[in-house]
């Protein structure tokens, strides 16, 4: 094996402390060559930024000359329409005003920016095609030109003036002044629409003439106009449009769309008519205070365009005249570190030396890597304690040493305090190239370059597996929880036998609580583990916050936390200790997840067992702090309850209710009930509702309040679902074939059953084994079903659509209640919650809601169904509002299919008797 080079030898910086002063030189006249390229450049730019601010000068002239020329073609389309009659001094006065402005962009012109000399050009050539406005005057003035050719005229005249507009405004394109011109350019062109606008309205009324060709050029101007505005409007800065949306407020606005109301109700009307109301002259000034008021805003606009050039202008010759004093400034600098680095040579060739020799004969296992985590050198005690050759290693990442004990976070915090305070020391577990497993004890220190940036990272680790604190170590990852460092259950079911034999030598007494994180399976499920990972380790540092000196707390799974509180008996202390537990998680909780981070309210639940009243042994303590947890958990979360015998024989109960629904299937205990739909306008029974009932031999009639959550919770939801809808498909087949009545049957879908990949198939099986036709099923769901999973809804719905049955949303309103679902999701009817139905017609904000329920139904093509119709009241209220059909006690209660089959039976389809009103 070939020895060993010394460290300077083989160092990455060797080359550059032989050959330094080349090296040197020649990156300084790479920096020359850069900083003359960069100087280059931002004279450029100077030169575009001046050339881009006399352009702006020009083209507001530009704009000027549009504007006057934009004035004189309105008047003179007036004057024409009235045939001489109006407008005659105000056209006068236009036609001086129009030839300032000529002659205003003429002297411009004559101090143009030579860098576009094509570009002014083709404005002069443009401005002398106006030598022809005299005789169009005069034309105009002898009534020679009709008023549509005249307004062409002008028209022809002003569009090139707006191309040249454009170009101007568009020469040497900066991003943020690029933007305010193109929005000075569409606010131009909507004005030009305007000023179009007054001229033709000015003569329609003029003339009285409304013909579909007239009315067909104003909505074409209109239309323009709008599309101009959107884009101004969408480009503008923010206090630019208030100052737009407040000059709209102006009362001369509204006066001008009256007229405009009127033009084209008078221009849509199928007979002639005449607008004697307003004047054309009355028009003409209504429309030009609005052009007036557009005229000063965009004399605005032009100033704020032209001190943005300025600007422009400004910080290129200053941006200028930085590089130049950056260049010289830098070539100071190279001259003075060429100095200094010669000086320093000797200097520094003797300090590698000296780092070369502590480096190859240190019996601590260094590794350096470059900047990027590369390893560009090691020691030979590294090659001794790893294994690993140094040429296996050189170029590789240090994780090749990983030894899969340690996760995500803990590199994470490894890192993040190398980064705070610049260096980093721990234990450590790291694999050998033979796959043993070791523990080190590491430091880590960044080497800074002269720049301050980070260049390389030096580890030096200890070799602790022939220590004996190993086995102590060993003993903590056995008894430790990894992620949390608190006992795992192992350690803590010891650690509470302690207790409890401590306890009863003494005489003493302590407290037990079991402590569960609030609904944490939905934010692993939902955010990720390590989100879930991160909420576990603050919630571990908020419970140690609050824990006195010999209380201690351990990690017994999952979200579960444990904690022995010795010394405290009464009720009040423990009570006072449990708030303060509730309060340590008040705070919320921000992890990362999904990129980005989460602000998370986390609450929590506890039980408490007190020794020895509620048991005298560690495992009695266990299972009476979490029967009190999950009492706490069901009283509805973010509290504490003690253990009591009535909490244990409630969970006893509960238990026993699960057996027996087990069994009540197969005994026939279950029973499908039915209660009517009727329809709003006939009275006439138009379907039914399918309803679970539990008629116990034991314990009599159970309530579905009771039954359905544990069956929703058990699991045993699916079965007995699975039974109901076949029983109803079975029921509603069966007054089809007998009565000949085609008697839809709704089912109410769980969560469990909806989400089960089996509901297609089940529901076919249904239909098959009975014969029904799909159409005459429908299946209702709840809004929560379709927001926890929206696209996997509405795949599920769409499939049972495929199929032809009928999707109702059910309890609507005491959910999401979002339009957004309601569009995306295939249904048929919306059931109005009898939430709403129960206080009408008395009720202010029920009758609201009611109204709003059913014309949003009906406007997205739904049936609406009204739940919980009690009284004649209420059903008129919902008759009148619109309501499709009624269901409720005042029709009927849930009852037996031989009393519906009366109504089917008689072919009335009412059902016999006065309606049920008391409950």
């Amino acid at each position: 094996m070939p020895e060993r080079p010394q460290l300077n030898a083989v160092s990455p910086l060797h080359p550059f402390k032989r050959h330094a002063l080349w090296l040197l030189l020649a990156f300084f006249l790479a920096v020359s060559s850069l900083a003359a390229r960069n100087l280059g450049e931002k004279k450029q730019e100077r030169d575009s930024a001046r050339l881009i601010h006399a352009w702006t000068e020009i083209g507001i002239e530009i704009n000027r000359l549009v504007h006057e020329l934009q004035k004189e073609r309105g008047m003179s389309s007036g004057l024409i329409a009235s045939r001489g009659e109006q407008f005659n001094l105000f056209l006068h006065t236009q036609h001086g005003l129009t030839d300032r402005a000529i002659a205003s962009i003429r002297e411009k012109m004559r101090h143009s920016p030579p860098e576009n000399a094509e570009l002014g050009e083709l404005l002069a050539q443009t401005l002398d095609k106006l030598h022809m406005l005299p005789e169009l005057r005069t034309a105009i003035t002898d009534l020679r030109l009709s008023r549509d050719a005249a307004v062409d005229r002008y028209s022809e005249l002003i569009s090139p003036l707006f191309e040249h507009l454009v170009a101007t405004m568009s020469s040497g394109r900066i991003g943020w002044i690029y933007r305010q011109q193109m929005a000075y350019i569409f606010f131009l062109q909507a004005k030009e629409m305007a000023g179009q606008e007054r001229a033709l309205v000015a003569a329609m009324l003029s003339t009285n003439d409304f013909s579909p060709m007239r009315m067909a050029a104003y909505h074409r101007i209109k239309a323009v106009e709008q599309a101009r505005q959107e884009k101004f409007l969408q480009l503008a800065e923010p206090d630019v449009l208030a100052a737009y949306r407040r000059m709209n407020d102006a009362p001369f606005i509204a006066d001008a769309e009256r007229i405009r109301r009127l033009v084209v109700a008078v221009g849509a009307s199928r007979e002639p008519q005449k607008i004697t109301k307003y004047g054309p002259e009355h028009w003409f000034i209504i429309a030009s205070h609005k052009i007036n008021a557009l005229s000063e805003f965009e004399k605005m606009l032009g100033t704020r365009l032209l001190d943005s050039a300025q600007a422009l202008e400004r910080d290129a010759e200053r941006a200028l005249a930085i590089n130049g004093l950056a260049v010289l400034v830098s070539f100071l600098l190279a001259c003075v570190l060429l100095v200094q680095l010669w000086r320093g040579k000797q200097v520094v060739e003797k300090n590698l030396h000296l780092a070369a020799t502590v480096f190859g004969n240190s019996q601590e296992a260094i590794l350096i890597t470059d900047g990027k985590g590369r390893i560009v050198e090691v020691n030979d005690a590294f090659t001794r304690v790893t294994g690993y050759a140094r040429e296996e290693v050189l170029g590789q990442h240090p994780r090749l040493l990983n030894s899969g004990r340690h996760d995500k976070a803990f590199y994470a915090a490894m890192w993040d305090k190398l980064q705070r305070t610049g260096s980093w020391e721990g234990e450590i577990w790291n694999r050998r190239k033979s796959g043993d497993i070791y523990p080190g004890l590491l430091s880590i220190v960044p080497v800074k370059d002269r720049n301050g940036d980070i260049s390389h990272y030096i580890a030096m680790t200890v070799d602790l597996s022939k220590y004996k604190e190993t086995e102590a170590l060993l003993e903590q990852l056995r008894t430790f929880d990894a992620l949390t460092g608190l006992p795992n259950r192992e350690a803590w079911q010891s650690a509470i036998d302690q207790a409890v034999a401590n306890a009863q030598r003494s005489g003493g007494c302590f407290a037990l609580l079991d402590v569960g994180l609030d609904r944490f399976k939905v934010i692993n499920e939902s955010l990720g583990h390590s989100a879930g990972d991160a909420v576990l380790l603050a919630a571990t540092e908020r419970i140690k916050r609050i824990l006195r000196r010999h209380d201690v707390a351990a990690r017994i799974g999952g979200d579960r936390f444990s904690i022995l509180v010795p010394g405290l008996s009464e009720p009040r202390d423990i009570g006072a200790f449990c708030e303060r537990l509730l309060a340590a998680f008040e705070p919320v909780i921000e992890v990362a997840a999904n990129g980005a981070g989460q602000r998370l309210h986390v609450s929590l639940s506890a039980g408490v067992a007190l020794f020895p009243n509620d048991g005298e042994s560690a495992g009695a303590l266990l299972q009476n702090a979490e029967v009190a947890l999950y009492r706490a958990k069901e009283d509805g979360r973010g509290g504490y309850k003690f253990y009591s015998a009535e909490i244990n024989a409630a969970s006893s109960q509960l238990l026993a209710l699960e057996q027996m629904m087990r069994q009540a299937l197969g005994r026939g205990e279950f029973a499908v009930a039915y209660q009517p739909q009727i329809d709003a306008r006939s009275g006439r029974l138009v379907g039914s509702e399918a309803l679970l009932r539990w008629h116990s031999a034991a314990l009599g009639t159970i309530s579905p309040v009771q039954f359905i959550p544990i069956a929703e919770a058990t699991g045993l939801i699916l079965p007995i679902g699975e039974w109901v809808l076949g029983e109803a498909c079975k029921q509603a087949a069966r007054w089809q074939r007998e009565f000949g009545a085609d008697l839809p049957v709704a089912v109410n879908l769980s969560a469990r059953q909806f989400r089960n990949e089996d509901l297609p198939a089940s529901v076919r099986r249904a239909l098959d084994a009975s014969g029904l036709p799909p159409h005459l099923l429908e299946l209702e769901i709840t809004e929560g079903l379709l927001m926890h999973d929206p696209q996997g809804a509405a795949d599920i719905l769409n499939g049972l659509r495929a199929m032809g049955i009928k999707i109702a949303l059910d309890d609507f309103g005491t959910g999401y209640s979002s339009l957004a679902y309601l569009k995306t999701f295939p249904l048929d009817r919306l059931k109005l919650d009898r939430a709403f139905v129960k206080d009408l017609p008395d009720d202010e904000d029920d009758r609201a809601i009611a109204r709003a329920v059913i014309a949003l139904g009906h406007n997205l093509g739904l049936e609406v169904l009204a739940e919980g119709v009690e009284t004649a009241a209420q059903r008129d209220f919902l008759a009148e509002t619109g309501c499709d059909v009624f269901q409720g006690y005042f029709y009927g209660r849930p009852m037996e299919s031989a009393q519906i089959e009366v109504a089917i039976g008689d072919r009335t389809l009412k059902l016999p008797g006065p309606p049920c009103v008391e409950r």
